[in-house]
């Protein structure tokens, strides 16, 4: 009881009313924290396809039976603040929308019952990638929140191309794959030396949106070699390691076709000739057959 005296005492008294006003300004910020919370967005990046369609999460707290008329939800780009969608006055407010997202942006309004003001961003482009801002105003609360998008896709496993170049004792080690964005490319010879400034890479979007990245390196036919490739998409922490191996054939297997060849020229000019003599042959034959018959 004593405790309690000394507590009325102390707020009450005539040169203690500030504390009073604090406390209960303290206990007003503490009720309003535990019952209303800011938006909530994902802490870990969104990844997207180029040119698929993505969503980025955002949700508020929403007090049941308040007034969603009053709801004021948009989403920005910083750090110049284009205005990618906002909503207020029960319906959608494209006229400040910045032109890059024209088309391509929905919110779920009739999800806001239920604190969901995620945003629909279709046919995502390589420009997409960044931060995102979510703000939402209601009767309780003016919250902001960011997502990070980041716009990529992991490599294809890759396909390995061999040609032998005719005429010429070298071939063309061609390896392909696809993703997004551009990759980094390293070639290893068997000692795991690296060769890279040996081989030519190249890489272009395809019609999908991705990259298609083609690594070329030209070797020596005379000798067996092993090689090891290693591709690395740094955006999604993708690495691709292989490691394989070229077995050239021995050089009498390789002129075995030539000696053929040369040969199948030789024996032209002799089946020629039989060809003749057999058609000779024939002809004196009927001849004699014909003056045989007119004398009789």
């Amino acid at each position: 009881m004593t405790h309690d005296m000394d507590f009325h005492k102390k707020v009450m008294h005539p040169g203690r009313t500030l504390d009073y006003k604090r406390l209960i300004s303290l206990l007003y910020v503490i009720l309003l924290t535990q019952t209303y919370d800011a938006v909530i967005v994902p802490r870990s990046p969104v990844t997207s396809l180029p040119g698929s369609d993505v969503t980025l999460s955002c949700s508020f707290s929403y007090k049941a039976g308040a007034d969603l008329g009053k709801v004021v939800a948009t989403w920005q780009r910083p750090p110049a603040d284009h205005v990618v969608h906002s909503f207020y006055y029960g319906r959608d407010q494209l006229g400040l929308q910045n032109e890059t997202y024209k088309n391509r942006t929905q919110l779920f309004p009739e999800q806001f019952s239920v604190g969901n003001a995620s945003l629909r961003l279709k046919l995502v482009r390589f420009e997409d990638e960044g931060w995102y801002t979510c703000a939402v105003t209601n009767q309780v609360e003016n919250t902001r929140g960011d997502v990070r998008l980041i716009v990529a896709a992991p490599y294809s496993e890759p396909h390995i191309h061999i040609d032998i170049m005719e005429g010429r004792d070298q071939y063309t080690l061609t390896l392909y794959s696809r993703g997004y964005p551009s990759a980094t490319v390293q070639w290893l010879n068997e000692t795991g030396c690296d060769i890279t400034e040996r081989s030519r890479t190249s890489q272009s979007l395809d019609s999908r949106g991705l990259v298609e990245l083609r690594s070329q390196m030209l070797e020596q036919r005379d000798k067996n070699a092993s090689y090891t490739f290693i591709l690395n998409n740094t955006k999604l922490d993708q690495i691709i390691r292989r490691s394989f191996s070229v077995t050239i054939n021995t050089g009498s297997e390789r002129s075995a076709a030539p000696i053929a060849r040369s040969h199948l020229l030789l024996l032209i000019p002799v089946l020629l000739l039989m060809l003749t003599t057999t058609a000779l042959i024939a002809l004196k034959r009927a001849g004699e057959k014909s003056r045989a018959g007119s004398s009789s």
